[in-house]
């Protein structure tokens, strides 16, 4: 399966974590590999998945173990955004979405089981969603945009229509508003299904 890991967006991701794991090193020592780890969804993943568009924002969940104060970590990664030069040559800014909650989107809760490594054997591991996942994420909001993700992850065979029916409908068992959700992936699966026969 391929990833786009060496594009500028991948390498600025990964400088914003290498940068995380310089800080925490400052104030603490001996911590073990994966002491936190981050997973990589939204506009981010999708390029990660595509080499389509990008963003600017970095979409992540993150978690660290209990003696690391996951809020210092936030905002570290907050008020540390990366400079980097893009793929048409211009200086931009790569900032992190503390806003992004998993919790509030619709998310597989087996979705750590399908993660892809970006990396790892450090103290700051880094995750990329699997295509299934990061397509049952954009169930929730389902906006035009959302919808012609999907369907590009699933041209570029990211996933199956029953992996993404498994994974969707495991999510929706932990969504705030199941009834919303079960339309959305009616719907999403309806278009899926017409774009059998030209994948």
């Amino acid at each position: 399966m391929q990833i786009y890991s060496n594009s500028p967006i991948a390498l600025a991701i990964l400088k914003l974590f290498r940068e995380l794991e310089e800080w925490i090193s400052l104030y603490h020592h001996n911590l073990p590999n994966g002491a936190i780890k981050a997973y990589i969804f939204g506009g981010c993943a999708f390029h990660l998945h595509t080499n389509a568009r990008g963003s600017n924002d970095i979409d992540a969940e993150i978690q660290a173990i209990q003696q690391l104060k996951k809020q210092d970590i936030l905002l570290f990664l907050e008020n540390n955004d990366v400079e980097y030069i893009d793929h048409n040559h211009l200086e931009t800014n790569l900032e992190f979405d503390r806003s992004f909650n998993t919790a509030l989107a619709s998310i597989d809760p087996d979705y750590i089981d399908r993660v892809i490594p970006l990396h790892t054997s450090s103290i700051v591991e880094v995750y990329l969603v699997s295509g299934v996942d990061l397509a049952t994420s954009k169930l929730a909001r389902l906006s035009d945009q959302d919808i012609e993700d999907i369907k590009t992850l699933y041209l570029k065979h990211k996933f199956t229509l029953d992996q993404f029916k498994k994974s969707a409908n495991n999510a929706k068992d932990y969504y705030a508003i199941p009834e919303q959700l079960d339309s959305n992936i009616r719907y999403m699966t309806s278009v899926l299904s017409s774009l059998k026969d030209v994948r």
